[in-house]
């Protein structure tokens, strides 16, 4: 029998306080299996009422498609290597993927253009993070954990020069509905792969929690999870952060 908690009505009550609805973005951090695992007899109406949510809300959700595309990427074909939810909301003929081979994001909702035409930097200069720096954005996290990262985290270490790292451009040829648009997309890429330059989100994570940033919406752990932080907010704690060790991101400092 499922559990009330987790029935979509129940969630629509946990998303439309006046304090989320302010989030004119909401970036998804997402894992779905428990949700869908208590809502099996209907994923699809389970899926789309969610995401009714957001839509009733006036919110522009924002999704990683990252596909890591190295040969060739097809803005609206080549499928996400990064979960069940990008995918999903890659086959809605009116969401919006950006042109990034490496790392795409997909938006839907009123301002779903905020992902078109992106600047060739995955990290740096009019990408999809740059555009949503001060412009009313939340990140969600739906059954992921916090200690898995976030890759704001690569935006802060561009703006900042962290020295383990390097804009490395690929040659990926990108098209979108088979038109050529373009190659030399780059990502800010760590310069070689050691034990010292291992990514690691425990120490920062610690950070978070004690700033009180994270507002827990369902108070569960892991897969069953639901919270929300501010956008603005975890970029500059995490810019403080490195500016004062800037191997906090790192597993061994």
């Amino acid at each position: 029998m499922q559990n009330k908690k987790y029935h979509i009505d129940n969630i629509k009550k946990l998303l439309t306080s006046s304090e989320f609805k302010k989030y004119k973005y909401v970036y998804i951090y997402s894992d779905f299996r428990f949700f869908l695992s208590e809502n099996k007899e209907d994923i699809n109406k389970f899926m789309n009422s969610f995401l009714e949510i957001f839509l009733k809300n006036n919110q522009t959700i924002i999704v990683p498609a990252f596909s890591y595309s190295k040969k060739k990427f097809e803005v609206k074909t080549t499928k996400s290597s990064v979960g069940f939810f990008s995918n999903y909301i890659l086959k809605f003929k009116d969401s919006l993927r950006s042109e990034h081979p490496i790392f795409s994001y997909l938006a839907y909702g009123p301002n779903k253009k905020i992902v078109y035409k992106v600047g060739k930097s995955a990290f740096g200069k009019d990408s999809v993070h740059e555009r949503l720096l001060l412009n009313g954005c939340c990140f969600l996290h739906f059954g992921r954990k916090l200690s898995d990262g976030n890759t704001i985290v690569h935006h802060v270490e561009q703006n900042l020069a962290a020295p383990y790292r390097f804009e490395k451009v690929f040659k990926t040829k990108v098209y979108n509905k088979k038109k050529f648009i373009g190659t030399n997309y780059s990502a800010y890429v760590k310069k070689k792969f050691n034990k010292s330059s291992l990514f690691s989100f425990e120490k920062v994570q610690k950070k978070i929690k004690k700033e009180k940033i994270i507002i827990n919406l369902n108070n569960e752990k892991n897969l069953k999870s639901i919270f929300y932080y501010s956008y603005d907010e975890i970029y500059f704690f995490l810019h403080k952060l490195y500016l004062s060790n800037n191997k906090i991101f790192l597993k061994h400092n």
